[in-house]
């Protein structure tokens, strides 16, 4: 990366250029006459980096505008040109892998998804460049319209180093997550905890826009908690911040859990709630008794869920003690964080219409503060998004601050 000395005549120019451009991003359609009063720059200044912006297509001319004295020329209006390039979003999770190309607003152009189990014991990575390039190709792309990959991982990552720390449900310890992507992929890579980049892709684009202090459950294969705090996403000393799956939420059970089960390295919180841990609390409560046919052979957290819902009185046993470790733990980290929303996401967040009175009780309760409790916007297409965002948010385009 070359060197722009602060104060110099290439910083300053470069400072006005990313300035221009996040004016017109954010407020566009703007002319040039109403950029420079914005920010007070000269309108000779403002001309040549906005010719410097339309001719690397970070901008582009979209109509005239209104003349503002009687019988003066019409401005030209200039708007962020969101398709100069594109952004691949992976979310790996420890069922499914989504992959998705996003243009710089955050619009889906195409997702793709397989199975995480299929692929994670061989050829893991080389089975998201193929459905990657699979995408490229549906979509007419070439390699350098690709401003960068963010991916999100199922685990503690050390997003310095780019290594995932410990990721339970894909068997990984201190797996080189970036340097592996990198190898294979022609852009950069930025990798992240999923439930981190998901928090940021609701922040910028979903059920947290515009706030600042922002909690994220996700709850599926693990638990997760992305934690934003006055705007910032917070990792935590040793990347290891929002890791609730650990919490503890019934001290009684926790000094007799097994917490070998369903997988090595799972806490106590994601022994209750997350999907695996469903299923197995589910067959316990089945153990021993006549065979249930209205349960499937190989029955999953969603079929526990539909069960209870239909009145299922084991089913309802097993859902009710799960929503209680879910409502103490929100409760838990509402009256530590105290943040503006709570959201909910992963594969749980289907039922909250359903669970959500028990919670917000549950709120009510035990927790020293209120804040409402929503579900995510994106649905399955969260952690895309949020990876998406990473990319955006880390390296602020092109014209990032050298």
């Amino acid at each position: 990366m070359k060197f722009i000395h602060k104060g110099g005549t290439a910083f300053i120019k470069e400072k006005n250029k990313r300035n221009i451009l996040h004016c017109i991003k954010g407020d566009g359609p703007l002319s040039r006459t109403e950029i420079a009063e914005r920010l007070q720059l000269s309108k000779p200044t403002v001309s040549a980096i906005v010719e410097e912006l339309l001719n690397e297509k970070w901008i582009k001319e979209s109509g005239i505008g209104v003349s503002k004295s009687l019988g003066g020329r019409k401005p030209i209006q200039l708007v962020f040109n969101c398709r100069a390039a594109y952004v691949i979003g992976v979310d790996i999770g420890g069922t499914k892998v989504r992959i998705g190309i996003s243009d710089l607003d955050g619009n889906l152009l195409d997702v793709d998804e397989f199975s995480t189990q299929n692929h994670i014991h061989s050829s893991f990575l080389h089975a998201i460049k193929e459905r990657v390039e699979m995408l490229l190709e549906k979509q007419g792309m070439m390699n350098g319209e690709i401003l960068g990959m963010g991916i999100g991982a199922p685990g503690m990552t050390d997003v310095d180093r780019g290594i995932v720390i410990d990721a339970p449900s894909l068997g990984w310890s201190n797996y080189p997550l970036k340097k592996e992507a990198e190898a294979l992929f022609p852009w950069p890579v930025l990798v992240d905890n999923d439930v981190n980049v998901a928090a940021i892709g609701e922040q910028w684009l979903g059920a947290a826009k515009g706030l600042s202090n922002v909690v994220l459950i996700a709850i599926g294969t693990g638990v997760g908690c992305g934690i934003i705090i006055n705007g910032q996403l917070y990792r935590g000393a040793t990347w290891a911040a929002g890791e609730i799956g650990y919490m503890v939420t019934d001290a009684a059970k926790a000094k007799g859990a097994n917490l070998s089960t369903p997988h090595e390295g799972y806490g106590f919180l994601e022994r209750f709630t997350g999907g695996p841990g469903i299923v197995q609390s589910m067959q316990h409560e089945l153990k021993g008794r006549p065979a249930d046919h209205s349960f499937p052979r190989d029955f999953t957290a969603r079929d526990v869920f539909q069960k209870a819902r239909q009145g299922d009185p084991d089913a309802l046993q097993v859902i009710n003690e799960v929503i209680d470790h879910i409502g103490f733990a929100v409760a838990n980290v509402i009256s530590i964080i105290n943040p503006e929303i709570v959201l909910l996401g992963g594969g749980i967040s289907k039922s909250a219409d359903w669970f959500m009175p028990r919670i917000q009780n549950i709120i009510q309760d035990f927790a020293s503060v209120s804040a409402p409790v929503k579900t995510t916007a994106f649905g399955e297409d969260l952690g895309v998004v949020g990876a998406v965002s990473l990319v955006l948010r880390e390296t602020e385009s092109v014209l990032k601050e050298m």
